[in-house]
């Protein structure tokens, strides 16, 4: 039997411990493919643009002309098409009770804050596999156009040249950045040479995330291992915002009002444009 005060004991007096003010939040994919994205604004609910649908070039040598034999321009063609993209919205909420904004100080910054991160998650998904089916947006994997590179026998690093080689044939121009699976990466990343020295630099160093140049955003957003992306973001894709991230609390809601609850709504407006298809390659097979 003990005596006197035993902390192990209920009858024991439980030391005083208070809560430290860190939160841990879970572990979330950044957003980083709209970092490889030109961003305008727009005041309308379209985004408008010409493209050029024919271009026909009949340029050729001409032969002076000489009396009884003219010779004549060879005429070119040119032709304009309107394109245009519709504004979608992306949009979340979360309730929260009056007691909650009211008595814990950091509760509203924090739940703007994961707002802010689930409207730009969502982004950076549909900027990949979105299908353009409204109100979804179009993501670079369902361009129009878009070209594909399967790796077969080749090792990656040559899979993606190859991409970046379709890129400058068929869509005259320069690949600017790389989409990747962290698995798929670390793949190229690991590679060594037959007398085991590692190709992409020493382990003793953190190394560079780019491959023939160029940046790799490296995300699980581009879904599973095997496929992943590259083209000329820089100069053939867009981010057009309508609106930025708007932040309302209402208790409007259903029956919040009478439950003492807010709603707290975050959303924003854009439309994702692909000028040129072909400027986009996917690699498939990585493996």
């Amino acid at each position: 039997m003990s005596s006197g005060l035993d902390g192990v004991a209920a009858a024991g007096w439980q030391a005083q411990s208070l809560r430290t003010g860190r939160v841990v939040l879970s572990a979330q994919e950044q957003p980083m493919v709209v970092d490889l994205m030109p961003v305008t604004e727009t005041q309308f609910p379209l985004v408008k643009y010409m493209a050029e649908t024919t271009y026909t070039n009949n340029a050729a040598e001409v032969a002076e002309s000489v009396q009884g034999t003219l010779s004549s321009y060879p005429e070119a063609v040119l032709a304009l098409t309107e394109q245009s993209q519709p504004i979608e919205k992306l949009a979340v909420f979360i309730p929260c009770s009056d007691e909650q904004l009211e008595d814990v100080t950091r509760v509203r910054d924090y739940v703007n804050n994961r707002l802010t991160l689930m409207l730009r998650q969502k982004l950076d998904l549909e900027l990949i596999s979105g299908d353009g089916t409204q109100p979804h947006l179009r993501g670079v994997l369902n361009a129009s156009g878009i070209q594909t590179q399967a790796k077969g026998t080749d090792p990656n690093p040559d899979a993606i040249f190859k991409g970046m080689t379709l890129i400058r044939i068929n869509a005259k121009t320069n690949a600017s950045g790389i989409i990747m699976h962290p698995s798929d990466w670390q793949l190229i990343r690991l590679l060594r040479t037959a007398d085991g020295l590692y190709i992409w630099g020493n382990p003793s160093e953190a190394g560079s995330d780019r491959i023939w140049g160029l940046p790799v955003v490296v995300t699980t957003n581009v879904g599973s291992a095997g496929t992943a992306v590259v083209g000329d973001f820089a100069n053939f894709s867009e981010i057009s915002y309508r609106r930025g991230i708007d932040i309302q609390v209402s208790n409007s809601h259903a029956s919040f009002f009478i439950q003492r609850v807010q709603a707290i709504r975050a959303d924003f407006r854009c439309a994702a444009i692909w000028y040129r298809g072909t400027a986009f390659c996917k690699i498939t097979g990585i493996a």
